[in-house]
Parts: structure tokens; sequence; C-alpha cells
């Protein structure tokens, strides 16, 4: 490692999801000296912090920095987080339940750590991409293995009560539809998010013997975008259904809350404008029926994240510059 400055000016953005734990590692000028992406371990809940903290420790040497200039490490967790003691509630997908992982992180690295819901943190990044001309009330909406909304209200990010806030994918869509993981039938991520896609895309290509869908062992959501941009009629119909669903959401998260800005991101959102044209010929179908809606659902509110933008990890960088300066192997508490 380079020699040690001295300083605390480091900071370290972690993002940690289903499959993979992405690391950022910034100085104070936001200049990026690492990024690192390691595999998710989901043995059991040990495996899975031994897996994060060495996730931070290889990015931090290959910034070819030192811990002692680590200011903050924010990171991120899907699920129920309680961002006020660093306790992971509920965790489905990591296996993790009344977790203390933000005093883990702490205590292993010798600096603050701050945690907030996956979602809501990359909310945070989606503001920080906007900028200047980041509004006050927005939403982060990501459409990716699952499908969930962080929500910005007066600048602030929003938890509601419970810290659920923003979990639209367990709406209710289509009542008759297919069941989803959370045990209701037809939410929104059982029918638009990536794995709903795939599936029915593995329908086509079950069903279809001309299928260009049957070239793909399985057939992916990415798979079904990509038949949609070379004009086979099925898989139009997929995406076209997939943005008629995310369209209804989208109405419904402008009317309930009023926002000026929808950004959507998330691993589906990365097939570019083949995922947004659909949702934005839905979005007109609703301005023209009425008035209301012509008013509220403008075109131009709706933003697209770059594919190379990696709302989460900046999120949580955002996350950790926010960071109350308090003595180490503290849990910072968040205003």
């Amino acid at each position: 490692m380079g020699s040690y400055n001295g300083s605390r000016d480091l900071l370290v953005g972690v993002d940690v999801g289903g499959t993979k734990v992405a690391v950022l590692v910034v100085n104070g000028q936001s200049k990026v000296l690492s990024q690192v992406t390691m595999p998710t371990f989901l043995e059991d809940p040990e495996a899975t912090v031994s897996g994060i903290i060495k996730a931070i420790q290889v990015a931090l040497r290959a910034a070819d920095a030192y811990v002692d200039e680590v200011a903050c490490i924010g990171l991120g967790v899907p699920g129920r987080v309680d961002p006020f003691t660093g306790v992971v509630r509920n965790a489905v997908n990591l296996g993790w339940h009344e977790l203390p992982l933000g005093e883990r992180i702490s205590s292993e690295f010798g600096v603050p750590c701050v945690l907030e819901n996956d979602v809501r943190m990359a909310a945070l990044g989606a503001q920080r991409y906007l900028g200047n001309e980041a509004p006050a009330n927005m939403v982060y909406m990501s459409v990716g293995t699952g499908i969930a909304a962080g929500l910005v209200l007066d600048g602030r990010v929003y938890r509601g009560s419970h810290g659920m806030a923003g979990e639209i994918g367990h709406m209710v869509i289509e009542p008759d539809g297919p069941r989803c993981v959370c045990g209701a039938y037809g939410c929104l991520e059982a029918l638009a998010a990536g794995p709903a896609i795939a599936r029915l895309g593995e329908e086509v290509a079950r069903t279809s013997k001309h299928s260009p869908l049957r070239r793909y062992a399985p057939v992916t959501a990415a798979a079904v975008y990509e038949a949609a941009r070379a004009r086979n009629a099925a898989a139009q119909e997929i995406t076209s259904l997939v943005g008629r669903y995310l369209g209804l959401a989208i109405q419904q998260l402008v009317m309930s809350y009023d926002v000026e800005c929808i950004v959507l991101g998330g691993g589906v959102s990365r097939e570019g404008e083949a995922f947004l044209q659909p949702i934005l010929h839905e979005l007109e179908r609703l301005r023209q029926d009425s008035p209301l809606a012509h008013e509220m659902l403008r075109p131009d509110m709706i933003r697209l994240l770059p594919p190379d933008y990696e709302a989460g990890t900046w999120g949580a960088v955002v996350l950790a510059g926010r960071c109350p300066d308090q003595a180490r192997y503290k849990i910072p508490v968040l205003s």
C-alpha cells in the first residue's frame, strides 16, 4: 500500500446483493480509487458477513489505501434495516434476522459504519446522479431480480412507519396473477421483475418451435429484450406487457406521492430503450385516457440511469459522507 497520509478523507460504499457484493472507494473529492465486485457467499450469515469484510479489504488494497484513511463505511442491504442501530432486522434473500451488521463492520475496521436498505440507498445515488436537477420529491425505481422503490420526499429519504416504504414489488396488480414469493397473487414483482420476464420467455420458447428464444438455455430477461430488439413478435409482446405493468406502478407512485421525477434503474433497466419505450407507451396511453393523468404523468419526468452508473455503491458513498463524526466502534445516529 501507499504511504499513510494521516487524514481520514476516504469513503467506502458497499452494496450487498443476493449474488454480488460491490464496493466503491473514493477520496474527499469524489475521485474513484477502486471498484471491486465479489460474489455473495450465502452458505450461512457468518460466511456472508466474512465475504463483505473480505470485499472491503480487497477494495482498500486495490485503492492502495490504509483503513486509517477511511472516514466512514456506508452499506446497503436488501431487506428491513434499522439505520439508527445498524441492525438488519430481516433480509430474506440473505437469510439474516436481527443481525448487528453495522457493529460487526465497524468493529472489524475501527471506523463508523452506517446502514440503509439497498433501494433507499440507491435513491441517494440517483439523487447524486441528477445533481442540481434532483427535485425535492422523487422516486428511484429498481427493476431487477425484484422490484422496489426508494422514496425521496421533501429532500429526505422516506422509510415509513416500519421501514417498509417503497415495497412496490408487492403491490397487487393482477389479483388472478401468478403467486409471488411473498405469498400473495399477482404482485408487481411476480409479473414484471427479471425472473418473471424470463418465465414468460421460457413459455414462449417451450411452445413455439420457431422462436429465437429457443437458442437460450435458460432463457433470461436479457434474452427476451434481445429478441424484442430483433423485432420478434412474441418477445415484443412480453416487453409490452412488462411495460404496461411498470407504467401502472409508476402511475400509482405519482398519484400517491405527487413526485416530480421517477428514476429507473436496476439490472433489467440496463436493456435501455427496449425496456424504457414500452413503459413510456403505457404512460402515454394513461395520459390520453385522463386529463388528470395528462397533467401528472409528464413524459419528461421519467429518467433512465445509464447502464454503467452504479446507483447502489454511489448511494452508499453518499450515506457514508453524511456520517456524523463519532468515536471509533460507534454506530452513528442518523438524523
